[in-house]
């Protein structure tokens, strides 16, 4: 199967392996959660990820880490925290994808998840080094 095929049809598995690894990630302000809100909000991110897979832009995922950065911020959830989360779907996606995709494009389907991730983390970087500057001056 394709990427976007692995996302459309094996959605619960990644989104079961990510939950899963995030309760056991212990993070301050996720293990409050509970795992059905846990995996409300791995989907979100999962659901940008396939917009952007689909768009072959990063729009979608730029723009959503930029909401979520903001709550996050808000709400007291330091960087790094949110930054494991992203990392924790990239590499449940990582799984999956050896497991699932053509092997013959693996490697690519990687390769893009990987870029969109990055950029997702980029925006999740850059919007909370503009708000602690921001409520620094304050």
């Amino acid at each position: 199967m394709t990427l976007l095929e692995l996302c459309y049809n094996k959605p619960d598995l990644i989104l079961l392996d990510s939950t899963n690894s995030l309760v056991r990630a212990q993070l301050e302000h996720y293990k409050h959660l509970t795992p059905e809100k846990l995996r409300l909000r791995l989907l979100r991110l999962f659901q940008a990820l396939v917009k952007s897979l689909e768009a072959n832009s990063c729009d979608s995922i730029t723009s959503f880490m930029e909401k979520t950065s903001d709550e996050r911020f808000e709400s007291g959830y330091e960087l790094h925290e949110v930054q494991t989360a992203v990392n924790i779907m990239e590499e449940c996606l990582w799984k999956k994808i050896a497991e699932f995709v053509y092997r013959d494009q693996q490697i690519s389907a990687m390769k893009q998840v990987t870029c969109i991730l990055a950029k997702a983390k980029e925006a999740l970087a850059n919007e909370y080094s503009l708000l602690s500057t921001e409520y620094l001056s304050e």
